[in-house]
């Protein structure tokens, strides 16, 4: 398939700051999976964007918090990060299950290598990029993110970008830096690439 055309960011002032990688788009299931980083905004995006085009959203952190009864910070304390990850495996392949969705994932989605496949073959996978001081900037007063709960968090995110880039851009079939993005911008280029790609419903659905 041919990349996304400029087009779709008609009057979008940072079309540059998208790339796309070429011939990865094959065997997938027609949903539109967003990744990054915490703070890139996957869920905020995915909520309008889902609302926009009339299809299911799914969060995989809200899905196990919603089947655990407990807060993703608790999870963590009482069961450890491992326990979360197995968690966030099967609710990565839940919500990959169906079609025409949008799906939110964790930051630390990408850190399991059997993720990887799921996303692979789950849907189209596109990569909100920011960087580490736009996501502190971000996060820095939330109490509910037990990664960066650290003495220095600012360089904590930047270790933890660092470790995970190389993920992100081998999962990612597009990647949007939004660090001068509006949320408006945002939400209109992951939407338009979502019609280009035809994750919408067809007519009559």
């Amino acid at each position: 398939m041919v990349a996304p055309p400029s087009s779709i960011f008609v009057n979008q002032p940072n079309i540059g700051l998208c790339s796309y990688v070429v011939g990865k788009i094959e065997n997938k299931a027609n949903n539109l999976i967003l990744i990054g980083f915490m703070g890139t905004g996957k869920t905020t995006v995915g909520k309008r964007v889902a609302k926009s085009l009339k299809l299911s959203f799914v969060d995989t952190d809200a899905l196990i918090v919603a089947q655990e009864g407990k807060s993703i910070q608790s999870i963590f304390e009482d069961n450890g990060e491992a326990a979360f990850r197995a968690l966030e495996t099967g609710a990565l392949q839940q919500a990959c299950s169906g079609e025409h969705t949008i799906i939110s994932t964790g930051g630390g989605i990408v850190t399991q290598e059997t993720n990887l496949p799921l996303l692979a073959e789950g849907g189209h996978v596109i990569w909100l990029k920011s960087s580490a001081e736009v996501i502190y900037e971000r996060v820095r007063r939330n109490q509910e993110r037990p990664l960066i709960k650290t003495e220095n968090p600012l360089e904590t995110i930047r270790q933890l970008l660092a470790a995970r880039e190389e993920l992100y851009a081998k999962c990612a079939d597009l990647t949007i830096t939004t660090d001068d993005l509006s949320l408006e911008e945002t939400i209109y280029g992951v939407t338009e690439t979502a019609r280009f790609w035809k994750i919408n419903r067809p007519s009559g659905d």
